[in-house]
């Protein structure tokens, strides 16, 4: 590859010169032949600067990307009050303030179901009105078939939720849990004196007694809970 001349070098930091403070990058032709903004910091030697008509490179200025659109301020008094009128029912959302303040919460997919409820109502009612006024209702019609299910996929996830809500008996946590609560227990027959021999008989009964069916009888009973 053949070097550069001095005035290349030269070319080249004329150009840089130019840069503007304000730029933060500059186009430039890579040795590929790609064209392409870099920050100078990481121009290669092989880079060509790229110049306009004008003789001066071509830059960007500020950060690459789209610019932001920005907030923009009410068109007038009337879209001003919408707005505010929003903000407000926004702040009185339950189903959108639940979603911030407790969004792990089961009761987060109940209100759900009733927000699914009230518009699949709302649906009905504006068909309803349509036919009365001879109106074609098929759009209204389509609308709350969807409403309704999508509140008949939100309603199984809830009942999913909820049978899934009882304690899982063969889980490690509920073994540490379990092996707690017999400590405890045992803790407690030897601050009343119970004779160790006494102790040990009753949690020799005691373990006979928890087996399978002690399992599944346990579990029914969760389950009658939720």
């Amino acid at each position: 590859m053949p070097r550069k001349t001095v005035s290349d070098k030269q070319r080249r930091a004329d150009l840089l010169a130019k840069v503007p403070p304000s730029a933060t990058r500059i186009r430039v032709l890579t040795p590929k032949g790609e064209q392409k903004y870099k920050a100078i910091a990481d121009l290669a030697d092989a880079d060509v600067i790229q110049t306009n008509k004008a003789g001066d490179p071509i830059v960007m200025k500020g950060k690459p990307g789209r610019k932001s659109a920005g907030t923009a301020a009410p068109a007038n008094s009337t879209v001003a009050d919408s707005l505010k009128r929003k903000a407000v029912a926004m702040q009185g959302d339950d189903i959108l303030a639940q979603m911030k303040t407790n969004p792990e919460s089961a009761d987060l997919l109940t209100a759900i179901i009733t927000g699914l409820g009230e518009e699949q109502a709302s649906l009905k009612f504006e068909r309803t009105e349509a036919a009365r006024e001879g109106k074609d209702t098929s759009g209204f019609s389509s609308k709350r078939v969807q409403a309704l299910r999508a509140t008949a996929e939100t309603w199984l996830k809830r009942m999913d939720q909820l049978t899934t809500r009882t304690i899982d008996l063969e889980s490690p946590g509920f073994g540490v849990l379990f092996k707690h609560i017999m400590d405890t227990f045992r803790e407690a027959m030897n601050s009343t004196r119970f004779r160790p021999e006494q102790i040990e008989t009753v949690f020799a009964k005691f373990s006979s007694m928890v087996d399978d069916d002690w399992m599944a009888e346990a579990k029914n009973r969760m389950k009658k809970l939720v």
